[in-house]
């Protein structure tokens, strides 16, 4: 049996996989679908938590749930940079009792001079977030999901910071510099425990 290639080499004849068994072929079609995804903000937690602060005057969602939401979150919740300028002009809007529908964010962009071509990727992403298809009612599930995400992704930043320290900073300062980052850490679980109505 010929190994199996992604892309024919010369010399192979239209015949040369008729020799391959199902599984093989199935298995090689994954592989190319595999490199070849592309991002879906209707899988993106990120994405759908904006989706559905913006429609949730339109879809069962909970306004005292929303200004709860953008009071316990920051913009450093979000790994993508975009969202945290998206979430950051949404919970502004939030916390002045304005709306905060997907018209009001767009024109809250517009009026902060975000119309220009530099912005234009904000301006994608926000249209893709809009439609992303979220229920307002959803809100709630999709922050518990962000914030634990940032919770996560918080350990790679301080693991990071302490394989620095370790690096760097003299010894007397190394402990001190673990607990502040322990500290940190802790009240991002007991936040997120908050914010799940655990404490």
């Amino acid at each position: 049996m010929k190994p199996l290639r992604s892309v024919p080499t010369p010399g192979d004849d239209d015949n040369a996989r008729a020799d391959l068994a199902p599984a093989e072929s199935v298995s090689e079609v994954q592989v190319v679908i595999a490199d070849e995804c592309v991002y879906d903000p209707a899988t993106d937690p990120e994405a759908l938590l904006l989706c559905a602060l913006m429609w949730s005057a339109q879809t069962g969602g909970v306004p005292t749930e929303d200004q709860r939401i953008t009071e316990t979150m920051t913009a450093d919740d979000f790994d993508d940079v975009l969202y945290r300028r998206v979430f950051t002009v949404a919970a502004d809007l939030v916390a002045a009792g304005d709306p905060y529908d997907p018209a009001s964010v767009s024109a809250a962009f517009m009026r902060s001079g975000s119309g220009g071509a530099k912005d234009a990727p904000l301006r994608r992403r926000l249209n893709e977030v809009i439609t992303a298809g979220a229920s307002g009612a959803a809100a709630t599930h999709y922050a518990d999901i962000v914030l634990s995400q940032a919770y996560r992704r918080s350990y790679r930043t301080v693991a990071a910071s302490i394989v620095q320290a370790a690096e760097e900073l003299p010894e007397e300062y190394l402990f001190d510099h673990l607990v502040e980052y322990g500290r940190a850490q802790r009240a991002l679980w007991q936040r997120l425990n908050a914010f799940r109505g655990k404490q």
